[in-house]
């Protein structure tokens, strides 16, 4: 039985861990033949491995992402070798947690470079092999976070950026219009990362009481982003916050 995502190309970046593996494990299940985009060879050639050995197609693609010729190199080789692009994933990203007061510029340059940059530059070289391609058009997934809805504490670059990757998304699905480009953004709440190995109670805070927390796992997310690939050009599903039932800094008060 063919997959949802059978015969699809889809690029997602950092795919090495976190949500970005799930992702890229789940499209490859659902047929689609998929690039790896992040900075470790070694966790991107396993992740290929693990999505080979279960059948799938991958070709895991080493870069630096704040690097605008890596860029462009890693979206020439994923025409060169598989001929189109149907679906860009921007997933890469980094977390940032201090006191606004602490913050240098070149910490807040980083988290831009590799939250909002990088997604830019991905989006650009996406939309310029989408428009030319026959047929034309693509799907951009951005992943976004709940904090581009409710902001956490000491977090001021990457609320920043969050919010701006909504707002890119806003824009991006107005210029594509006119070339069959949609765009959408999955904001996920409290979601395992790469350290953790299954999904369940933590000590993370976000439940309604002590010892009713529960985190997510990257299959959860990348549920959302395989139905979003999945839809036929005409059709968007903009945008989808994915979070715990026990989170409570998103929805009500303690």
């Amino acid at each position: 039985m063919a997959g949802q995502l059978q015969g699809k190309i889809a690029i997602v970046t950092g795919a090495s861990n976190g949500i970005g593996r799930g992702i890229a494990e789940l499209f490859g299940a659902e047929g689609a033949r998929t690039v790896l985009v992040a900075r470790s060879a070694d966790l991107l050639n396993e992740v290929a491995a693990g999505i080979k050995a279960k059948g799938g197609e991958a070709l895991a693609l080493p870069a630096d992402l704040t690097k605008e010729d890596a860029i462009t190199a890693l979206f020439r080789k994923t025409v060169d070798t598989f001929g189109r692009l149907d679906v860009l994933v921007n997933n890469a990203g980094i977390a940032t947690h201090k006191n606004t007061e602490d913050i240098t510029l070149d910490y807040w340059n980083e988290a831009l470079a590799i939250n909002i940059t990088a997604p830019f530059l991905c989006a650009r070289e996406a939309i310029r092999i989408m428009k030319a391609q026959q047929p034309q058009g693509g799907r951009i997934i951005n992943i976004g976070s709940v904090s581009a809805k409710t902001p956490r504490a000491d977090s001021l670059p990457y609320t920043v950026t969050k919010f701006g990757l909504q707002g890119m998304t806003h824009q991006l699905t107005m210029d594509g219009r006119k070339h069959n480009i949609v765009s959408s953004i999955i904001h996920p709440g409290a979601t395992l990362s790469s350290f953790s190995t299954r999904r369940g109670r933590t000590k993370s805070g976000y439940g309604d009481k002590p010892g009713d927390d529960y985190i997510m796992a990257a299959e959860d997310v990348a549920r959302v982003a395989v139905l979003m690939a999945a839809l036929p050009g005409e059709v968007n599903l903009y945008e989808a916050t994915i979070l715990p039932n026990t989170m409570k800094s998103f929805i009500g008060r303690g």
